[in-house]
């Protein structure tokens, strides 16, 4: 049940359609051989390893925020930033619920690349933070504050947790999105005392 022409990129390609089609839970090498029509053992052809495959959708998860967050936040400085990557982050764990949920994961994954990785989601954000007068100590503490925020929201609001008020859940994010810029530029004047 060989299928010629199959390649490395057209395997990680299908596990990641898979994923955000029919959801993290559901994804396993069996099922996506028989996406590929092929058989499961035939996907060692191309990858090492479960590991490995879900490695480099790791990978992709994380330069696809990563991406989505720098396109967001070019060009703007401070509150406007702070902004602006909070609503590219929002939207993104809204429209990609299943990528989102494989860059929570990886902290589980007992791989040093992809650990490293991981400095890839911060970027942004401390890219965005660079635009205040803060210490690197501030700094990395604030990108928690920041990533606690935005992942509350999301994970709450896919939980169905804030179902019991009619209210824009977007307003109330961009609220402590605002207490937020608060905070770091009340830490900026800590600083400079």
């Amino acid at each position: 049940m060989a299928r010629q022409g199959l390649t490395r990129a057209d395997i990680i390609r299908a596990a990641i359609d898979m994923i955000e089609s029919e959801g993290l839970h559901s994804f396993s090498l069996r099922e996506l051989a028989g996406r590929l029509h092929i058989k499961a053992a035939s996907l060692y052809n191309h990858i090492q390893s479960s590991d490995e495959l879900y490695t480099e959708i790791g990978y992709y998860a994380i330069s696809e925020l990563k991406k989505v967050q720098l396109s967001a936040i070019a060009g703007k400085e401070r509150s406007e930033a702070v902004e602006a990557l909070s609503d590219a982050y929002y939207r993104f764990g809204k429209e990609r619920p299943e990528i989102y949920k494989v860059i929570l994961s990886l902290p589980m994954v007992k791989n040093d690349a992809i650990h490293k990785a991981g400095f890839d989601i911060v970027e942004p954000i401390m890219t965005v933070l660079g635009g205040y007068r803060l210490t690197e100590e501030q700094k990395m503490h604030l990108q928690r504050v920041f990533r606690s925020i935005m992942h509350g929201f999301i994970s709450q609001e896919e939980a169905g947790c804030f179902r019991q008020y009619p209210v824009d859940v977007g307003v109330s994010c961009r609220m402590a999105v605002r207490g937020f810029i608060l905070l770091i530029e009340s830490s900026e004047k800590e600083a400079e005392i």
